[in-house]
């Protein structure tokens, strides 16, 4: 699928920051439908979720939930891409047990995506869709919807975030339970990060419980992550960091919450054993918040497939980590060879 150009409006983007399962799924209607499938969409995707948010009567273009909180329900996004389209269009949505959105064929790792703030329902079905295609793991993809609103509610989303980590909670132990503790990548996004964190804070059980933490672009304070680095190395076989010098969202982060970012590689001096920190910077930017490379920037994407283990036997990588003179450090950078 190839790229369409940024929108002016993609400019506010970064400016935003200042300013028991199965039964509750049976009550909620199936099926709704908000556009129908056409010859000019060129990829459709079916993206599994587990949300928190609370059902809405109105249902129009695919905010089937709302930016309230509620119940936990399951179902299935069905969201299609038009050529040069990475926008995405929600078709319809259908609900479903939580066993049902659980599974997976074969030992393959699975992702569990918990995503930024600033993101309806509608959206996180749009991201999500184009996120699972370009990481080419259909069929081991869960997006957790928590109910983020949009870029001008930061402060009532870091609340909402907070208020939703014993149901994410509840999702992790139930995939571990379903598909096995180590299959599983828990990747979060912005800040999901944070929700992430606290969420592993308040579980009780044994190391290691996953198989690996992916944090992109996390918009916390760099001591939360020394603070609780153990425990994310207790909990994982593996932690990797992603971060930008070109994420014009965290730089306004550091400045609303007066406190450095994890997600900014400038002067970062950490020295933490059994963490890998990859620098995009040097891969430039494809959106103007340079907020969103996971799913934008194909050199990441490509990092993430590799990580994730879902890349062609045999394809050519166009972008290499190379390691930098600080352990753990590591550059994203065009491979030369």
């Amino acid at each position: 699928m190839t790229h369409v150009r940024i929108l002016p409006r993609c400019i506010f983007v970064a400016l935003g920051v200042a300013m028991s399962l199965s039964s509750c799924a049976a009550k909620i209607p199936v099926g709704t439908e908000f556009h129908p499938e056409s010859k000019a969409h060129e990829v459709i995707v079916n993206v599994p979720f587990v949300t928190n948010r609370a059902l809405q009567s109105t249902r129009s273009e695919g905010n089937y939930f709302s930016d309230a909180r509620g119940r936990l329900a399951a179902g299935h996004c069905r969201v299609a891409f038009e050529e040069n389209d990475r926008r995405g269009q929600v078709l319809r949505v259908d609900t479903d047990r939580l066993d049902a959105v659980l599974k997976a064929d074969g030992e393959e790792l699975f992702v569990i995506y918990v995503h930024g703030y600033g993101e309806s329902f509608a959206k996180n079905c749009r991201r999500a869709a184009l996120l699972q295609h370009r990481l080419q793991i259909n069929g081991r993809f869960l997006l957790f919807s928590w109910p983020a609103s949009n870029y001008l509610t930061y402060g009532q989303d870091v609340s909402d975030m907070r208020a939703s980590v014993d149901q994410l909670n509840e999702v992790l132990t139930l995939a571990a339970e379903s598909l096995g503790g180590q299959r599983l990548i828990i990747l979060a996004h912005s800040l999901g990060t944070r929700g992430v964190v606290e969420a592993l804070r308040r579980r009780d059980d044994g190391p290691p419980t996953f198989g690996k933490i992916v944090f992109v672009a996390p918009d916390m304070r760099r001591d939360m992550f020394l603070e609780n680095v153990q425990l994310l190395q207790n909990k994982a076989s593996e932690v990797t960091v992603y971060m930008s010098d070109s994420d014009r969202v965290l730089m306004l982060s550091a400045a609303v919450n007066l406190s450095g970012r994890l997600g900014l590689a400038k002067e970062f001096d950490l020295d933490v054993e059994r963490v890998r920190f990859v620098d995009v910077t040097a891969a430039g930017t494809t959106d103007l918040s340079g907020h969103m490379y996971h799913m934008f920037n194909p050199a990441v994407t490509e990092d993430l497939r590799h990580l994730i283990g879902s890349e062609g036997g045999g394809n050519k990588r166009e972008y290499r980590r190379v390691a930098s003179q600080e352990s753990g450090f590591w550059k994203l950078e065009p491979d030369s060879d």
